[in-house]
């Protein structure tokens, strides 16, 4: 065999080497880079409560991650839009919602929750049981039955614990399962979010006849909270100026579509808010809006 051949394969079994050396090398940097990338990923948003109140135009979509990374989604808004916001918001990992609460069943606040029901695994449902005609309502009433979702019918004095963080249900004060009630903004689930010394005011749709059942049944500071969802689109039928004050908001997030039709919020609502020094943001012109909290400090934009 000639001399120049041998070398010919000796350079070229070197090369081999040298490429595949260069390959490990490449991969173990790869793993290094992932290892940090996770480690970040499972520390983003830890001992840090996030609220999002998303822009669906006309209706509420309230999206929540615990300290304890688990998810709460508040009504679904009008449409599919939520979709896209959960897969913006939501760890791209995480396919599961540990609760959802439908406030109230009208399509502003439920038509995006068949979708969510489709496409995430959901863990347990809350609602307040109300009777309503609406083949949307049917359908995600037949889509919990199908998935076996366990359910609970929202009432005064629940409480949900989610780690370090607890959702106190306020109203309905009765089990409205199969009640027919004439205006069902009154039958919303109000609930209270709670983390260390940080409060939110969740209050669907409710109008002034709850808020006044609130006020006799929550005397003193029990209704205090830091941030406040306006009720019912800050609609002048509700955040009355007695609960308002009796809720101290330092902040008050009105979710609420541009131009829409009902002129919500209404001016009254926002002097209201601005008369008691509260903070006023709106997903008509703030976009979504995101609220966190290490349990001490709290931050809203």
């Amino acid at each position: 065999m000639e001399w120049w051949f041998l070398l010919f394969i000796v350079k070229r079994k070197m090369k081999i080497t040298l490429n595949e050396k260069i390959a490990v090398a490449s991969i173990l940097i790869l793993a290094t880079i992932n290892i940090f990338i996770w480690r970040a990923v499972l520390a983003a948003g830890a001992d840090t409560l996030h609220v999002h109140f998303f822009d669906v135009g006309q209706g509420d979509a309230i999206y929540i991650r615990t300290p304890a990374k688990q998810d709460i989604l508040i009504d679904g808004g009008p449409d599919s839009s939520v979709l896209a916001k959960l897969g913006q918001t939501m760890p791209f990992y995480d396919r599961k919602i540990e609760l959802m609460i439908l406030t109230h069943p009208h399509a502003d606040h439920m038509e995006g929750l068949v979708d969510v029901l489709e496409r995430y695994e959901v863990e347990q449902v809350l609602y307040s049981g109300v009777e309503y005609k609406s083949a949307t309502y049917n359908e995600w009433q037949k889509l919990i039955a199908t998935k076996n979702i366990p359910t609970k019918i929202a009432q005064a004095g629940q409480t949900v614990q989610l780690g370090e963080a607890k959702v106190d249900i306020l109203f309905p004060d009765s089990n409205l399962k199969g009640e027919s009630i004439k205006n069902v903004n009154n039958a919303s689930v109000v609930g209270k979010l709670t983390f260390d010394q940080n409060t939110f005011m969740f209050t669907g749709d409710a109008e002034e006849e709850i808020e006044k059942s609130l006020l006799y049944q929550f005397p003193g500071d029990m209704l205090n909270s830091n941030v406040y969802k306006a009720g019912h689109h800050g609609s002048k039928t509700s955040n009355k100026k007695g609960f308002v004050a009796a809720v101290k908001p330092e902040v008050a997030v009105i979710s609420v579509g541009k131009d829409n039709k009902y002129k919500h919020p209404a001016e009254s609502t926002l002097q209201t808010f601005a008369g008691m020094g509260a903070t006023i943001y709106r997903t008509d012109q703030d976009g979504d809006v995101e609220c966190w909290s290490d349990g001490v400090e709290l931050e809203c934009s």
